[in-house]
């Protein structure tokens, strides 16, 4: 039997010229050998967006749906099918609930991240709602969490992530995953402006770009974790190379219940409000998806839920809400529905009611709100306090301030703008309708004028108007005007709709 000598053969150039070639040949066929039999890895994304804080199941047609309880349920039930498992949320577990607005932790809200600590995120960005109480706030209830908030294109005032963590890798089996995370860059028309005061929102693709290259050497997939609506992770997917792989999104509410692809890439959303846990199947090869199923699993309530520590805690939250506001302090007799963009009963109701509560001290002329602060709807019938928090659950301190009637005509040209367009969400006044005038002689039609307590709106009037501070602060968004001789009365906005609200006893 030969011995092959390494140190023979280096001493005579033939030999050696041979042992390389082959060696090299062998590399190759090992190579190729190699690249052809790598396995596909499997990997099981889990997620949800927009929760908005829905800590009980809540009536549906098809039964109980929703709630912490039962997302912990279906979330175990999901990683037991699985060892490679992450669990990602796409912004907003906040604002929507009395849940949410509590005091927990020193944090309104912390109660919402007690409820992810025990769900086990994996991480999650920020929505526009994690800014709706202050910054401070938004920096507590960060740190309370035992998962990452994300934040790619969110700069704080040194010009570096907010909060720190750009984007995380996650290591799952033998794949390694990238995630990054992204906040709508229309967050500074979304919430009061202090509460966002000292940061920069960057634009997408250029806060992408910034680390796209080093995540990729990184990872052999890459996740988008946004919070910015579906147009604009659909648009967005049509500028960024392959490098990423998948959009899990949030903000616009947008249930998907099919796989959608954009120039390549996955996007997928739960919709709102826990009625579906997301469940996306994944095989990565070669740092690409080579097969992929997503389902939504609705988050029906089963009927023995098993009892765990986040159940207790909620339960334990859900009883001492219900003790303090199950009270039933009002009647309405209609259907409260809000709709951002038109008027409705509740919408009309609020704002007369704003308008009645400081008529006697300070005598303003209308009312002005914004309808997409009205979050609840409210069946005719018996309202609690839990109900009136529910429906107003934004922290808004009540505002006074002057304008000309020039500037209401200019308002009222712009709501009808935003009510035919659907930017954002309307505006609601109080003691304020159009009238067609008729011309002499009925030559010429009718002229639309605009009234304001039953008289004409006369542009040169300086007129007194109440409302709130974040109207205030988004004028140029929905009043196109500039607001002088602001007052600023200290008092929250929900409890004068409570105290309104109790009148409707009171009065029958």
């Amino acid at each position: 039997m030969k011995v092959f000598c390494h140190s023979c053969a280096s001493r005579n150039p033939e030999k050696r010229r041979i042992m390389n070639k082959n060696k090299s040949k062998v590399l190759t066929i090992i190579f190729l050998a190699a690249s052809v039999f790598v396995t596909a890895v499997p990997v099981t994304i889990l997620h949800t967006n927009d929760t908005h804080g829905t800590y009980l199941p809540q009536n549906s047609r098809f039964g109980k749906i929703g709630g912490y309880a039962v997302l912990e349920y279906y979330l175990n039930a999901e990683r037991e099918k699985t060892s490679a498992a992450l669990y990602l949320d796409a912004g907003d577990q906040q604002t929507g609930s009395i849940f949410a607005s509590q005091n927990y932790d020193n944090a309104i809200g912390g109660a919402v991240i007690k409820v992810f600590n025990y769900l086990k995120l994996d991480a999650t960005t920020y929505g526009n709602h994690e800014f709706d109480y202050s910054q401070d706030n938004t920096i507590k209830l960060r740190e309370l969490a035992n998962y990452p908030f994300l934040s790619t294109n969110i700069l704080d005032k040194n010009n570096q992530p907010f909060g720190g963590i750009p984007y995380k890798i996650f290591s799952l089996d033998s794949l390694q995953i990238g995630v990054m995370g992204l906040t709508l860059t229309e967050l500074p028309e979304k919430v009061k402006r202090e509460n966002i005061a000292g940061l920069t929102i960057l634009p997408y693709k250029e806060a992408i770009d910034k680390y796209i290259e080093e995540v990729d050497k990184q990872s052999d997939l890459i996740i988008l974790l946004t919070h910015n609506g579906f147009e604009a992770d659909s648009l967005l997917a049509t500028v960024l190379d392959n490098r990423v792989d998948l959009i899990i999104g949030g903000h616009s509410h947008t249930v998907i219940s099919e796989p959608c692809q954009v120039n390549g890439i996955y996007i997928a959303s739960t919709g709102s409000y826990l009625n579906y846990l997301g469940a996306i199947n994944l095989e990565v090869q070669n740092d690409r998806i080579i097969a992929y199923a997503s389902k939504l699993i609705p988050l029906l309530e089963p009927e023995n839920l098993p009892i765990t520590p986040l159940n207790q805690f909620v339960q334990t939250m859900a009883d001492s809400i219900e003790k303090e506001t199950g009270k039933v302090i009002a009647h309405i007799p209609v259907d409260w529905i809000p709709d951002k963009f038109k008027e409705t009963a509740v919408s009309r109701w609020a704002a007369e009611a704003l308008k009645q509560e400081y008529y006697e001290s300070c005598k303003p002329d209308l009312a002005i709100i914004n309808n997409g602060g009205i979050r609840k709807v409210i069946p005719a019938g018996p309202v609690t306090l839990k109900d009136m928090y529910e429906l107003f659950p934004f922290n808004n301190y009540i505002v006074l301030f002057s304008c000309y009637g020039r500037d209401l005509l200019t308002m009222e040209a712009l709501n009808k703008e935003i009510a035919k367009n659907k930017p954002y969400d309307i505006v609601q006044t109080s003691s304020t309708e159009w009238k067609k005038k008729k011309r002499l002689f009925g030559l010429l039609k009718p002229k639309e004028v605009y009234y304001i307590n039953g008289k004409p709106v006369d542009p040169n009037k300086i007129y007194r108007v109440v409302s709130f501070d974040y109207v205030l602060g988004q004028w140029d968004k929905y009043l196109g005007f500039k607001p002088f001789d602001v007052q600023e009365t200290g008092e929250l906005f929900t409890e004068v709709m409570i105290r309104q609200v109790k009148k409707m006893i009171n009065e029958e």
